[in-house]
């Protein structure tokens, strides 16, 4: 009996209780395996995974081929600086300063373990206990659980289907308080795929600014770009070091070079910040002490080639298109994605979101609730498949969207509310006279 009770308290409270939890992207890709199991491979259309199946850039072998061939590459394998090589350092800030149209030099920079170390290494380097870090809602699901990770508190802006996804001033200026430290954006957005407007980065950096002066403490904009090179035709991402000065952008070439088992990441800081090295000092020691560490040192010498190039990005404009066309042909409502290789389409009215996306799991079809990211009602579909793949999931898509609403009565249900709307007028039998 005793010894029950040690195996019970081996965890703290806050890991036994996410032990209890599971992420939903993990979860629903799980269940894709044991389909896959059950009906064999192949049989079951994956959405869940933002993980891209297109490949890397062709260069990509022959570049790293010829960085390990390098004779002058000294201790390829050995350990790096806690800021990350130099050669990658500087790529970063060649890429950045054409972003952001801003001069960024290697010292505005520290590499990291992919975007989600950039961002822990800077919440470590900024919260305090009990500081409060802006999200707006939907959001990528781990955020809440890396602001936990430095004992802070996460305050959810929420934002509407009807806006646009849009962060509007008055839901967002009701989540300051003195205790307000951060604000994360992340543009292109995941899980909806829209592109924040100038006109609302304009207006998150001038709330950041009035309640900054008001309360006497830096509040941070870091903004999440991983997706920054993803935007479809005609799209731009906002330039946020143009409009705040307190400011750093996440990235990695996960997604844009196809890379995302590699863990290359970096975080930017705005170089219009004077104790900017300082700061970057700061990071440094949270990578080292967090044991998060940059990427290995052949990608780091690798990345002066490697970002000049991307994979295949029109396909995930084209992948998008494909499933628009099937979400318009099933008359499912959904905000036009103009980045990654997302989109969130709405759960019609009246139908319980976890049975729907159940159902379409035995429909042979994994989606991604959307209360995972904030937003019941809705559920995300990741289009990194490629063309090919995505023509054939759409098609599946459409007869397991329509066997799902049968199954669980939505037509048979709305046939009968409208039945019960039409007020039958009793016909009057006329009397004549003879």
């Amino acid at each position: 009996m005793e010894e029950d009770i040690f195996e019970k308290t081996a965890l703290c409270p806050y890991m036994c209780e996410l032990c209890q939890k599971t992420s939903a992207i993990r979860k629903m890709d799980q269940i894709a395996s044991e389909m896959e199991k059950i009906h064999g491979k192949g049989c079951i259309q994956n959405f869940s995974l933002g993980n891209p199946r297109v490949p890397p850039p062709k260069e990509y072998d022959q570049i790293m081929i010829e960085t390990i061939k390098d004779k002058d590459f000294f201790l390829p394998h050995g350990y790096a600086s806690n800021v990350g090589d130099q050669p990658g350092r500087e790529a970063i800030a060649e890429l950045f300063s054409k972003l952001q149209d801003t001069k960024i030099t290697y010292k505005n920079v520290i590499l990291s373990s992919g975007c989600a170390g950039a961002i822990n290494i800077l919440l470590r380097t900024i919260l305090s206990v009990g500081d409060e870090v802006v999200v707006p809602s939907p959001y990528f699901l781990e955020y809440p659980y890396y602001v936990q990770n430095y004992h802070g508190q996460i305050i959810f802006c929420p934002t509407k289907f009807e806006d646009g996804w849009q962060i509007k001033r008055e839901a967002f200026e009701k989540c300051f308080t003195a205790r307000t430290r951060c604000v994360i954006v992340n543009s292109p957005h995941n899980p909806t795929g829209i592109v924040y407007s100038d006109e609302t980065i304009k207006m998150i950096s001038e709330v950041c600014e009035k309640y900054m002066k008001k309360f006497g403490r830096t509040i941070w904009i870091l903004s999440d770009e991983v997706y920054c090179r993803m935007v479809r035709p005609g799209k731009k991402p906002y330039q946020i070091f143009k409009f705040y000065k307190f400011s750093a952008i996440a990235y990695s070439v996960s997604k844009d070079l196809s890379l995302p088992g590699e863990r290359i990441g970096a975080l930017i800081m705005n170089p219009e910040i004077k104790l900017c090295e300082r700061n970057i000092h700061a990071l440094s020691i949270a990578n080292e002490f967090l044991s998060i560490y940059p990427p290995n040192r052949l990608h780091m010498r690798a990345l002066p080639r490697l970002l000049k190039y991307t994979s295949d990005l029109k396909c995930y404009d084209e992948c998008q298109q494909i499933m628009e066309e099937t979400l318009k042909k099933l008359n499912i409502e959904y905000i036009q994605p103009e980045g990654t290789f997302y989109v969130f389409p709405k759960i019609p009215d009246g139908i319980d979101e976890m049975a729907f996306c159940e159902t379409m799991v035995k429909n042979f079809i994994v989606i991604v609730p959307g209360s995972a990211f904030g937003a019941k009602g809705f559920y995300r579909m990741s289009l990194c498949l490629g063309v090919e793949a995505v023509k054939k999931a759409a098609a599946q898509f459409e007869i397991s969207y329509k066997k799902t609403l049968e199954e669980l009565g939505y037509g048979k249900n709305k046939k009968e509310e409208e039945k019960e709307e039409k007020v039958v007028e009793p016909q009057k039998n006329e009397v004549k006279d003879n």
